[in-house]
């Protein structure tokens, strides 16, 4: 029987389009490969293994909701922590199973990069100048974009997933939206509600997705309405205008509040100011340009320490940044008409770095934040290189410039896999992070976490010692001094260093909940449950904290309170058999047998409990009881 015909209309994707996809994937898996077993490190820490908002045991609606909920509390990332929290549900702890979304979520931005600059390249008002080598352009800087050792920090380190599914999202948005644009009929609207979904998702990825709208905006003047300034274009450009500042406004009702305060609070511990990040900013966003430009290992780091433009002539470099970001956008602007793509992806640069490199409390670099970015100057290389392979003649000459093309991705993909085996062992990443900058206390007292984290206690101490000498009004080295106490069983030398943790910083929660187990142990059970409360206030849910301090109160002898301290604990975590073990015991104390059975029982349904021949007997003991 013969196949019937495709319908004209049926989906089916071109060869060459496959080819692209393949070696997007393929490049990808190369670069990537000695990635999927990377340990946590740094912002996954508290982000993940020390965040129980993420650690979700049941995947029920009430448990989705009140993660959506704390989290809202803190900021909009709410689609970022649910794929932590699904990672977390199917795979706990285990790297593996986060390493390969980052890695999916990668390869997915370079195919929708591939895509975008694709129809791109073959607009109406762009397909004569660039359709014949649209292919070649768009493929190429998928590469390099999927190649580039400064994603690294984008894919490698787990909790930036946030920087890349933001990327993803905007990418998609893009795609969408231009999709849209060329079609017509009822598909429109769904391309351009597409558009609007993904960017919702990006913006709850990451917040600097949301400048996506002014970049719909400038594509749309740029080339759908080939920059008209007739007075039906500028009837467009006003409507364009007019449509930003409306989203704007709503967007600034809605969280103009939180970021005005996070901007305010931030400041305050920052060694910077406002107007001194601002103009340091000129100088990194052109330094950033020399990474993408030379991005060798040795000059990739995650924590610089960037000398801060105090004023705009110190450093002396701070006006000459100015002048030149200065001239480079009022040249994108004056060259608009005449090289429409080269303005669009000037601006692409320096705009999607604008809220990170703006006014915000953040830290002054992160290489993470050049995924999006990037893309401008990596789709400038592109269009030159193949420019210029176009003007070469002669296959001996055509060879030669794939041949050249072939082996910049190939260095750039051996960057990045040294780049990401570095990852791999996070002393010696420390040490390098502490060999580039060596004067910043983050550094070393991350080097001395990774110790205290392996037990090398002396190793650990010493790192926390020196970030303390670099920074004596660092709270974090001076809490974490106090568990390397801790750990020696020197409690009263722990207990000084807490203290003086929260002296130093009393925002800090951490040190008042391992004060308190200090005092507890030392039996001074009012301190604890002083300190257990002030804990809890500022983490309500976490893991344990409620079952101290019902130990506290139940040391004291009081019951109810003990009671409702291990209730709650059970409220958030469920699976503690061990407050389901006290809960019984205090039954037992108070002759409520019936609930002392309930909880003893309760017990007997999770693996792995101790002493459960003790616990049976319990039961037994109740039930005759009962009998009587």
């Amino acid at each position: 029987m013969i196949p019937p015909k495709k319908q004209r209309g049926g989906f089916s994707i071109p060869l060459h389009h496959l080819i692209a996809i393949g070696l997007i994937v393929g490049v990808a898996l190369v670069a990537y490969s000695n990635t999927f077993y990377v340990p946590f490190n740094f912002d996954d820490w508290p982000n993940i293994t020390m965040n129980p908002n993420i650690q979700i045991k049941a995947l029920t609606i009430e448990r989705i909701g009140q993660l959506i909920k704390n989290i809202y509390r803190e900021n909009i990332r709410i689609f970022s922590y649910l794929t932590l929290a699904l990672n977390y549900y199917f795979g706990d702890l285990h790297v593996f199973g986060y390493h390969l979304v980052n890695f999916f979520i990668h390869i997915s931005s370079g195919i929708f990069l591939y895509w975008f600059l694709m129809m791109t390249f073959n607009l109406h008002s762009l397909k004569e100048r660039y359709g014949s080598i649209s292919y070649k352009i768009s493929l190429f800087t998928s590469l390099i974009f999927i190649s580039h050792p400064i994603q690294t920090q984008s894919v490698t380190y787990i909790v930036q997933r946030m920087s890349s599914m933001a990327g993803m999202f905007y990418l998609l948005s893009m795609a969408l939206y231009v999709k849209g644009r060329l079609t017509s009929g009822k598909g429109r609207f769904l391309y351009l509600g597409g558009t609007v979904l993904s960017w919702l998702l990006g913006i709850s990825s990451k917040e600097n997705a949301a400048i996506l709208p002014l970049f719909i905006a400038l594509y749309e003047f740029y080339f759908f309405q080939n920059l008209d300034l007739s007075p039906r274009g500028r009837k467009v450009l006003f409507s364009l205008v007019a449509a930003l500042l409306i989203l704007g406004a709503f967007g600034f009702i809605i969280w103009g509040q939180r970021y005005i305060n996070v901007i305010i609070e931030g400041y305050q511990y920052r060694t910077f100011t406002m107007s001194e990040r601002v103009l340091t900013q000129f100088r990194v966003v052109l330094y950033y340009v020399t990474l993408l430009i030379y991005p060798h290992p040795s000059r990739l780091n995650l924590d610089y320490d960037f000398l801060i433009s105090k004023t705009i002539f110190d450093p002396p470099t701070t006006l000459l940044s100015i002048l030149i970001v200065a001239g480079l956008i009022g040249y994108s602007i004056w060259m608009a008409r005449k090289r429409p793509v080269l303005s669009f992806f000037i601006l692409w640069y320096f705009g999607n770095l604008v809220i990170e490199s703006s006014i915000f409390p953040l830290e002054m670099v992160y290489e993470h934040r050049l995924y999006l970015p990037a893309i401008g100057p990596f789709v400038l290389f592109g269009l030159l290189t193949m420019r210029g392979r176009e003007k070469l003649k002669g296959r001996v000459f055509g060879a030669l410039g794939w041949s050249l093309l072939f082996f910049i991705i190939i260095l750039l993909s051996m960057g990045t896999y040294q780049r990401n085996g570095l990852w791999n062992h996070q002393i010696e990443f420390w040490k390098d992070c502490i060999k580039k900058s060596p004067k910043k206390e983050r550094v070393h007292h991350n080097l001395g976490y990774v110790y205290l984290e392996l037990g090398r206690l002396d190793d650990a101490k010493e790192k926390f010692e020196e970030a303390s000498r670099l920074n004596p009004h660092y709270a974090l080295s001076m809490y974490n001094l106090g568990l390397v106490f801790y750990k020696k069983g020197l409690l009263d030398e722990a207990i000084i260093h807490y203290k003086k943790a929260i002296e130093l910083d009393p925002n800090i929660p951490e040190p008042y909940y391992n004060l308190g187990i200090a005092y507890y142990e030392k039996g001074f059970y009012y301190e604890a449950i002083e300190l257990y409360k002030k804990f809890l206030e500022a983490k309500p849910e976490y893991e344990n904290a409620n079952f101290r301090l019902g130990l506290a109160y139940g040391a004291l002898k009081k019951w109810v309170e003990a009671t409702a301290s291990f209730q709650e604990e059970l409220k958030y975590h469920p699976d503690n058999f061990y407050a389901h073990i006290y809960l019984g015991r205090i039954y037992m104390e108070l002759e409520d047998y019936p609930k002392a059975l309930f909880h003893l029982k309760k017990v007997l349904t999770f693996p792995n409990v101790p002493n459960v021949e003790g616990i049976r007997k319990a039961i037994s003991f109740i039930e005759a009881n009962q009998r009587k």
